[in-house]
């Protein structure tokens, strides 16, 4: 180990960086009250490169550190990545970070099996398709990574934003980009952006709408790609709000219409309770209630 002046040091060649959204401020804050610890690895060059420690060095050049302690180390680039890989492995890697870790072993060459091989260590399927998504989130803009690490987007619906051409991932992205999504509501909104796409061959601005909410995109999405099923949801909603419905008994109605039966919950206590919910809902079919949404139901309104 030895000591580096800051100078000789290249910053800006981050061929072996591998972090993505990571707050330096707690790291900054620990190197301006007792040093750096732990030294930085750097490739033998005539201007240093950073293998391992990019975040200490750009810590140490903002807290004016003129030097840092560092292992000097002559090896190849693949060997200076691996190094890279595995000194930050036991942190744990995000999305981001993992697709960055394929992206630079394809880059420099590794053979194929290697990579697969440590895709175990990053807790991936070592599969080809797998690695191909991965390589493709890397070559992603900052745009699109900032939003897969912001709303920590699946691996499921990557693959399917990854469809999406570029245009169309701009308008999404800006669409969805101050939501609170959920893995759920998002999934739904790309399937239905994607019969869109199926029906049109392409996305406009009109499809895919600045909106207040999620919600209120979703509603927007399956009036345009469902309109009989959102139709008859706002008709069954327009039944349930003039029914006057009693406590202790509920009316479920299959979301899609697609079962010709509704579901009649009843909460009892006993025998009594049991008679009075009886009469509820006769009273309730005798209202023509019932009787609206088993015509819902069956396909007799549209």
């Amino acid at each position: 180990m030895t000591q580096v002046p800051l100078s000789r040091i290249d910053l800006k060649d981050g061929r072996f960086s591998l972090s993505y959204g990571r707050d330096n401020a707690n790291l900054r804050s620990s190197i301006d009250a007792v040093g750096i610890i732990e030294p930085v690895i750097l490739l033998d060059q005539k201007s240093y490169i950073p293998v391992a420690g990019l975040r200490r060095l750009h810590c140490a050049r903002a807290l004016r550190i003129r030097s840092v302690p560092a292992i000097i180390v002559a090896i190849s680039e693949q060997e200076a990545l691996l190094k890279a890989i595995h000194t930050n492995i036991e942190r744990g890697y995000n999305i981001i970070e993992k697709a960055s870790v394929l992206y630079k072993m394809h880059r420099l060459g590794f053979p194929r099996p290697d990579i697969l091989a440590l895709m175990r260590y990053l807790d991936l399927n070592p599969h080809e398709k797998i690695l191909e998504i991965f390589i493709a989130i890397a070559g992603l803009e900052i745009v699109y990574k900032q939003f897969i690490f912001t709303h920590n987007v699946s691996l499921r619906n990557i693959e399917s934003f990854l469809r999406f051409d570029m245009p169309e991932r701009r308008r999404i992205v800006r669409s969805l980009a101050g939501f609170h999504l959920t893995e759920s509501t998002l999934r739904e909104i790309f399937e239905m952006l994607h019969i869109l796409r199926i029906r049109k061959g392409k996305l406009t601005g009109r499809d895919i709408p600045v909106l207040p909410n999620a919600e209120s995109l979703r509603a927007y999405l399956k009036e345009r790609t469902h309109p009989i099923l959102t139709s008859l949801t706002r008709k069954l909603k327009a039944i349930r709000d003039t029914m006057p419905m009693p406590r202790g008994i509920d009316i479920r109605v299959d979301p899609f219409f697609e079962k010709e039966y509704i579901d009649l919950v009843l909460r009892i206590k006993d025998y009594d309770d049991l008679r009075t919910a009886l009469a509820k809902i006769s009273g309730l079919a005798d209202a023509g209630y019932l009787r609206s949404i088993l015509e819902l139901t069956k396909g007799t309104i549209r």
